[in-house]
């Protein structure tokens, strides 16, 4: 659907409004299946928590620095017309939504390459095994495997939507384009003519 002028603006913004509310939903309901599926003691021992959060965002990382487009994430060729981000909403979705086969195959790589690309992901499967650990010593019985689960959901899910918030910071930055600019130059000249506080 193509619009022009205020139309292409607003539509643009109800694209990245949805966007945003799609990782925000993604986030409630990841909670909500971590404290059903979680042992009911969970909270009594939050080194759960903390682990699977620190095992998901060292996946995401090493998801991020894996992807076959890195440099789409320069500066330049965000603001560029016609670049790699001129997408909508479900372009950006089906190209960005999750990590492609390719980011997967190229983590993989990294990982058997050692080195200090490696690095992200050596701490990412050291934590997700540190998680399997926790739960088989803290847990006897069904809440050992409940808490395996709720771990393995809850660092699963903050891999995916790091992922998926990074590339959406990119392509909002493309839709807003020239606008980013103006509301940034509105703010400065707030803040610079803006009466300063005597003391």
């Amino acid at each position: 659907m193509e619009f022009s002028g205020i139309g292409t603006i607003l539509w643009g913004g109800a694209e990245a409004a949805l966007a945003i509310l799609l990782a925000l939903g993604l986030l409630r309901l990841a909670s909500i299946l971590y404290g059903m599926l979680a042992p009911h003691d969970a909270e009594a021992v939050p080194l759960l928590h903390v682990l699977a959060l620190a095992a998901g965002l060292a996946s995401g990382v090493a998801l991020l620095l894996a992807v076959p487009h890195g440099d789409d994430f320069r500066l330049s060729r965000i603001f560029v017309a016609e670049g790699p981000w001129t997408l909508d909403l479900p372009g950006f979705l089906a190209r960005h939504g999750l990590p492609s086969r390719a980011t997967l195959d190229h983590a993989a790589e990294q990982l058997r390459q050692g080195g200090l690309g490696a690095m992200p992901g050596g701490l990412a499967l050291l934590l997700l095994a540190s998680g399997p650990l926790a739960a088989l010593r803290w847990w006897r019985g069904k809440a050992r495997l409940r808490a395996l689960a709720a771990f393995l959901l809850f660092a699963a899910s903050t891999a995916l939507l790091l992922h998926y918030a990074i590339h959406l910071l990119a392509w909002m930055l493309a839709l807003l384009n020239f606008w980013l600019f103006a509301v940034l130059l509105v703010l400065f000249q707030r803040w610079r003519y803006a009466p300063r506080g005597h003391h």
